[in-house]
């Protein structure tokens, strides 16, 4: 596929986000706290998504295509865990109005999981993939894969392994297809798999 991957402009955030709108809509973590359907699950996968971009996008490891068919967000070797009075000064402290009390325990309580589980998982320097979305009108044709692409090559090149979380088989199955292995699986309160690409020789 000859598609051109490019870095995410601020001036694409907002096209961007809604890429990760589409791609995550019946995402099982997503449906864990968001309202089922309507204007308010939409609103609030909204400010999420638009605060994560606006906070990598500036760390210039965020790839797209020109038409922003899909989108990856990396984080850098020494920028986990990610300054969380930043995501709030850009948008996440909308997000407890928009949940509401049960939700945002649910909310709460499933990302401080994911957060322990990387600390446990990673002790050492690595590259963070905190999200790769491809518009679902676009899925199944390796857009994906070559978003994903300049990371891995760098890692490569650096000796450095890289670290995602997912909560669906077919993720994982396309993760393993791009050299990542399962690290841990659990069940409750959705079932995620954190996932560990070793560094290649080149």
């Amino acid at each position: 596929m000859n598609t051109e991957i490019i870095r995410l402009e601020k001036t694409q955030i907002n096209q961007a986000t809604e890429t990760f709108i589409d791609a995550f809509n019946q995402d099982p973590m997503f449906q864990n706290f968001l309202p089922k359907t309507g204007n308010l699950k939409d609103k609030i996968s909204r400010t999420f998504w638009k605060a994560i971009l606006s906070y990598c996008q500036p760390l210039n490891y965020v790839y797209t295509t020109p038409e922003i068919k899909g989108v990856a967000a990396w984080i850098a070797p020494g920028e986990f865990p990610l300054k969380f009075l930043r995501l709030l000064q850009l948008g996440f402290y909308k997000i407890p109005f928009q949940l509401g009390f049960r939700r945002l325990i649910k909310f709460g309580s499933l990302f401080s999981l994911i957060g322990e589980y990387h600390e446990k998982d990673m002790h050492q320097p690595h590259w963070y993939l905190l999200g790769l979305a491809v518009s679902s009108s676009y899925q199944g044709q390796g857009i994906g894969s070559l978003l994903i692409q300049p990371i891995l090559k760098k890692a490569d090149e650096e000796g450095l392994p890289c670290y995602l979380e997912t909560t669906t088989e077919r993720a994982v199955s396309f993760y393993q297809r791009n050299g990542f292995e399962v690290l841990r699986i659990t069940e409750e309160p959705v079932k995620i798999w954190t996932m560990k690409r070793e560094a290649r020789n080149i």
